[in-house]
């Protein structure tokens, strides 16, 4: 036992020492600890230019390479001496390049600010700038005084406008464009500046050799293995022998890039340095996967998690149709259709678009199933303005209606609907997935009638209009404005529930339930309306790219949401009859 004793006691005095020790060893590296950790490193929180009265601060931001740390929970803008003192090199050349030949850097301050955070304070004086005091143009050739007044004022250099390096250096480019349109592509340019710094006023001088008028010649097609060459050869729309005309070659890339079958392409003009006036065209092609498959998901208040898939076949059994299967599911809408293009239909601006599927909505009041086809022909006039006409049948099974019955909403009825379709969109916008800047206008009408052999009768009729308008740096304003109206027709005296308008939710108007704005029933379920007026007016603002943000989702400082909605009453349900919010 003692022994024993002896030994355990051995033991826990080895023990305690090992334990001194490790611990003496840690205050050690503790006390070190300070001398060899590094500070953390300085966070831009704010670029702030003062002094400048012409240049705005956020072109100012632009062209540096220091950024400012936004939302700092998010991302770091580290601060880097050797990048700063670039930018500072940066800023005088910036100013040079808009005109501005006195311009001084005053001073530059790194103001501390909470924790590791500082706000950057450039100090500036810009001075007068070089303004354009005349526009000296010579032109030599047919039509020179005709064309003077739409040269000058299509030149990027203006009598009385500041004058600009780039705007100076742009000026061949779009005279020889100007001349290009109307048949003149061998145009020469020749510029001159005065530019007197103590009077800060500069004279510009261009002469302009128009040269002769010139033809398209041959139209050769390379690089295409199996898109067919008739397929690219419509969509150049000149050819050989019309006068040559700059903006039709534009035209035709743009259609070539919107069919979506090449990655790259490219139409140069030959022979531009020969004697010859008719200068052969090559058209340089590299084909894209003519297949594609696209996935997407997401989760929204109402409509919960829901995703979507596309399988997409481009010049489908060739000659440059389409076809498209499309899925969708989430807790309201599940659909599966299959959409069918026939590109120059009938015309080269005609389209052949066929839709159908089939469709279950799950809804607040009701669910229906929906099997439809929907042909249509449609016409883009121009760039921006595209009409539609054509057939709808659709077949609607109802159930689980649990607003009050009435004749018009049977549960397990097959409602079968014929109808004419036609609308128009008008699109001025500069982005047509992430538009900042333009308007937009979609207009749809339907009419159903017994003489196409529909079991329902109504017109309806829906305009939507969309305005973007840009503020500096801080984003862009987007409103909108959405009217509709449903009328029944001949034997009809009601409009089913599936037809009907309903508002309120994320996609309608936020801040109200989810079909919940407009008339109910006793228990508080939407019974649908005949008219409907929606608007909306948001504020969207850059995050970091891709990501945007907007004042109602993330700060909640602006929020103006107003819609009307007015049924015609059919019962004695004593609900209001317009629903106003502001």
């Amino acid at each position: 036992m003692d022994h024993k004793f002896a030994a355990r006691v051995s033991f826990l005095i080895i023990l305690l020492m090992f334990w001194a020790g490790c611990a003496f060893a840690s205050e050690g590296d503790q006390s070190q600890a300070p001398e060899n950790k590094e500070k953390p490193q300085l966070q831009v929180r704010e670029i702030r230019f003062e002094g400048n009265k012409v240049i705005p601060s956020s072109e100012l931001r632009k062209i540096l390479s220091t950024k400012e740390r936004k939302f700092r929970w998010f991302f770091k803008a580290p601060f880097d001496e050797k990048v700063f003192s670039e930018d500072l090199e940066r800023i005088p050349q910036f100013y040079l390049s808009q005109g501005f030949y006195h311009m001084r850097l005053m001073s530059q301050e790194i103001e501390p600010l909470v924790g590791n955070n500082v706000r950057i304070i450039i100090r500036l004086e810009e001075g007068p700038p070089m303004m354009v005091s005349e526009l000296d143009l010579k032109i030599d050739g047919p039509s020179a005084e005709q064309w003077r007044k739409e040269i000058v004022k299509a030149l990027p250099i203006k009598v009385g406008k500041r004058f600009t390096t780039p705007g100076y250096q742009e000026i061949e480019r779009a005279a020889r464009i100007f001349l290009a349109e109307r048949g003149y592509p061998k145009a020469k340019a020749d510029m001159r500046a005065r530019l007197n710094k103590v009077s800060n006023l500069g004279a510009v001088m261009v002469e302009i050799e128009v040269g002769p008028v010139c033809a398209f010649g041959a139209i050769r097609v390379e690089g295409n293995e199996s898109v067919s060459s008739h397929v690219i050869m419509r969509e150049i729309r000149f050819h050989q022998g019309e006068r040559f005309d700059g903006s039709k070659i534009e035209a035709a890339r743009q259609r070539l890039f919107a069919l979506d079958l090449f990655q790259f392409v490219d139409i140069s003009v030959e022979d531009l340095e020969k004697e010859t006036t008719v200068l052969p065209v090559r058209v340089l092609v590299k084909e894209a996967k003519k297949q594609t498959v696209r996935f997407g998901v997401g989760y929204g208040t109402d409509d919960q998690f829901r995703g979507q898939a596309q399988y997409e076949i481009r010049d489908f059994l060739d000659d440059g149709r389409r076809l498209q299967v499309n899925i969708k599911a989430s807790a309201i809408v599940q659909m599966l259709e299959t959409r069918f293009i026939q590109p120059y239909f009938m015309e080269a601006k005609g389209a052949l678009i066929v839709d159908g599927g089939i469709m279950r909505e799950t809804q607040v009041s009701f669910e229906n199933l929906k099997e439809y086809v929907r042909p249509k022909y449609e016409h883009k006039w121009f760039d921006g303005l595209t009409s539609y006409a054509g057939y709808n049948f659709e077949a609607n099974y109802l159930g689980n209606v649990v607003i009050p019955p009435s004749p018009a909403d049977q549960e397990h009825q097959a409602y079968y609907v014929s109808s004419i379709i036609a609308g128009n969109t008008w699109d001025r916008v500069d982005s047509v997935l992430d538009p900042k800047k333009g308007w937009r206008v979609l207009q749809n009408m339907e009419w159903a009638s017994s003489l196409l052999g529909s079991q329902v009768d109504y017109f309806k009729f829906t305009v939507e209009g969309r305005g973007y308008l840009p503020i500096l740096s801080y984003g862009s304003l987007a409103a909108r404005v959405k009217y509709g109206a449903i009328e029944p027709l001949e034997d009809s005296s009601e409009v089913p529930i599936f037809k009907r308008f309903f508002s309120g939710g994320t996609d309608s108007v936020r801040g109200y339930p989810y079909q919940k704005l407009g008339p109910l029933d006793p228990s508080g379920d939407p019974i649908g309306g005949m008219e409907l007026l929606e608007g909306s007016l948001e504020w969207r603002f850059p995050i970091r790219p891709p990501l945007e943000g907007a004042v109602f989702q993330i700060l909640g400082m602006l929020r103006l949401r107003w819609a009307a909605f007015r049924r015609r009453t059919r019962d004695t349900q004593p609900a209001p009859d317009c629903a106003i919010l502001r």
